[in-house]
């Protein structure tokens, strides 16, 4: 009985321990419980700070295959997280960038510091981007194995800027070697002036030679020039506005140069600086002068010409008057004076009067062809067919068809016209040995055209040639060529065709 008493005694004390440990238990998976939900948020947000940072990070393996990610870094290469882990990192780095991939990897295993490297790659959507990476190697405490842990920043949009900087840059160096320009600058605070190669081959000096001080750079201009330039970039401090000035460089070689030079003042943190270009004007300085040498040369052959042709029709008109009216009015003198000895006073009046009809003709000839006053008075085709009917003759006749919109041009454009007629209807009396010739002017829009045609018999090309070196060719060229027209000449056995034509807009009135 007793035995029995004390079994129940004793079940009764280890059930009670048992319900002690339960309780105990189950409070302890409580704590467990609430725990694991701290730890589970703790990494649901470190989690969530890896996938969502800016930079891609990746974990590698041994031999460079991809074990981990984040998001930003899956991203970077265009694809799946399912398909970028166990794929190798090295499939989407350009061939040319390779190696210096594979030298990244093998300094993190031999230097326990951070190792950093720039690549390119091509992800799967085909976009090329440039990366910076940043890594250490770990070994993996489980498995006992290398792995690297690296940061991948994207730096496209930095290369790209640096490269079109560059590209620049070169093109600027270029354009201004091309142009035979160099460039310069100078700090005012650290009395400093640089100096390009370009510059320094102006100035025919070594870079070793010129130790970079403003008055360095004075004592290489031409001494009659020094104190003008000190004074300019003394004056210059302070002054925001453009420099631009010329000076002279005597070389070595004892020719003398003309330099330009031209300069901003900058604004920069320290202090007041300069920057600009120099060039050398020399060439351009001897072109400029031989431009206007040739200018004057110009000027005065104009003159010598304007002069030379005065006297010509100076002389011209002196021989006129004095072969024909001179010698006409002498005859009448002499007529005047022998009515008192003769006999017979009423016939030598006749005689006088006879002759006096002939001065008065030779002076309209002469007056006809310095300004012919039919074309003032009574226009341009008047003019042209009052020439026609007096040098017609039994022998030559000349018939004329003319436009009546000639005469609605600038009576300048006429004048040329009618006096490049004359000469070439002069040229068939002369020279052609022709029974008519026909003159022509028509227009076309704004194009005048004027058609000389005889039926002499021509000439030859020779003859051409000596024809229109004359005075009569040569001045119907100037003419044309003052109305910006072209001159054709067509000669056959059987007769000349001179062709003349210009447009109307381009006549001297209408440019004046």
């Amino acid at each position: 009985m007793d035995n029995k008493a004390g079994n129940n005694k004793n079940r009764q004390q280890l059930i009670g321990e048992l319900q002690i440990y339960q309780l105990e238990l189950e409070m302890q998976n409580e704590q467990l419980a609430v725990s694991y939900e701290m730890l589970e948020n703790e990494r649901s947000k470190f989690a969530g700070f890896f996938d969502l940072a800016p930079v891609g990070y990746f974990v590698l393996d041994h031999l460079g295959v991809v074990e981990e990610a984040n998001q930003t870094g899956i991203d970077i290469l265009g694809v799946t997280k399912s398909r970028l882990l166990l794929q190798g990192f090295k499939s989407f780095i350009d061939a040319e960038f390779r190696d210096t991939f594979y030298t990244f990897l093998n300094r993190m295993q031999t230097i326990s510091e951070k190792q950093t490297c720039e690549i390119k790659i091509t992800n799967l959507l085909k976009d090329v981007l440039y990366l910076r990476m940043e890594g250490l190697s770990v070994v993996n405490k489980f498995t006992s194995k290398l792995q690297y842990y690296i940061t991948a920043i994207d730096i496209t949009d930095a290369i790209l800027a640096q490269q079109r900087l560059m590209n620049t840059t070169q093109r600027l160096e270029m354009t201004l070697k091309a142009s035979g320009t160099g460039t310069w600058t100078m700090e005012v605070a650290a009395n400093l002036l640089t100096l390009d190669d370009f510059c320094y081959s102006i100035f025919e000096v070594n870079p070793w030679e010129f130790d970079g001080s403003p008055e360095a750079f004075i004592q290489l201009i031409h001494p009659d020039d020094q104190l003008y330039v000190r004074d300019l970039l003394r004056k210059a401090i302070g002054n925001p506005g453009l420099l631009d000035f010329e000076f002279r460089f005597l070389g070595k070689n004892g020719m003398i140069k003309h330099l330009s030079a031209k300069g901003h003042q900058l604004s920069r943190v320290g202090g007041i600086y300069f920057a600009g270009i120099i060039m050398d004007i020399t060439d351009k300085k001897r072109l400029a002068k031989e431009a206007l040498d040739l200018q004057h040369e110009k000027q005065r052959l104009v003159l010598s010409a304007t002069f030379n042709a005065q006297e010509k029709e100076r002389f011209k008109i002196s021989n006129a008057l004095h072969d024909s009216v001179c010698q006409i009015l002498y005859g009448i003198r002499l007529k005047l004076q022998g009515i008192q000895l003769s006999t017979d006073k009423k016939k030598e009046l006749n005689h006088a009067s006879l002759l006096l009809d002939e001065a008065i003709r030779e002076t309209r000839a002469i007056s006809y062809e310095l300004t012919p006053s039919v074309l003032r008075d009574f226009g341009f085709i008047a003019g042209v067919n009052e020439m026609a009917q007096r040098l017609s003759s039994s022998g030559f006749r000349i018939y004329t068809n003319v436009d009546s919109d000639i005469e609605t041009l600038p009576k300048e454009v006429q004048l040329y016209l009618f006096r490049m007629i004359q000469e070439l209807v002069n040229n068939c009396l002369k020279h052609a040995k022709a029974s008519e010739a026909r003159v022509e002017v028509s227009t076309e829009g704004d194009i005048v055209r004027l058609n000389v045609k005889d039926n002499g018999v021509g000439f030859k090309q020779a003859d051409e040639e000596n024809s229109l070196k004359g005075s009569g060719l040569r001045g119907i060229k100037n003419r044309i060529f003052l109305l910006d027209g072209l001159m054709d000449v067509e000669a056959s056995p059987t007769g000349t065709v001179v062709r003349l034509s210009f447009r109307i807009d381009q006549s001297p009135a209408n440019e004046a």
